[in-house]
């Protein structure tokens, strides 16, 4: 009985380690990009075309933030300013692809993006 009681504790062990470990980590969810798109998708009502060309911008956008932050001597202020160079051009590419309705749409989203940088950053201070 006792040896049979320590099968099963084990066994369990072993299922509950095994399960942790398939579980997908940060980042492993799927590309920023696959995620973005979806929501926007879902949000704004994206055709098939215009959510890869969405997709697209943000891919490369993904590229050049990565290229550039291999390449920076550490300017923190120089990265942010163009990350945010970039985050604008993204949006002004967005917008051409969208429709009226949409582009109220994406202003809200915009908005809300904003509002929870803004209770993320008190957060941290």
């Amino acid at each position: 009985m006792r040896q049979r009681t320590t099968f099963m504790i084990m066994v369990l062990f072993l299922f509950s380690a095994v399960t942790a470990v398939a579980q997908p980590r940060q980042g492993e969810r799927g590309n920023r990009e696959d995620v973005q798109t979806e929501r926007m998708k879902e949000e704004l009502g994206l055709t098939a075309d215009q959510a890869a060309k969405v997709k697209a911008i943000l891919k490369r956008s993904r590229e050049e933030t990565q290229a550039e932050f291999g390449n920076s001597d550490g300017d923190r202020e120089a990265r942010r300013e163009a990350m945010m160079k970039r985050q604008e051009k993204n949006d002004a590419e967005i917008m051409k692809l969208l429709t009226p309705e949409q582009k109220k749409k994406y202003e809200e989203m915009k908005k809300e993006r904003r509002k929870q940088m803004e209770e993320r950053r008190r957060a941290r201070d």
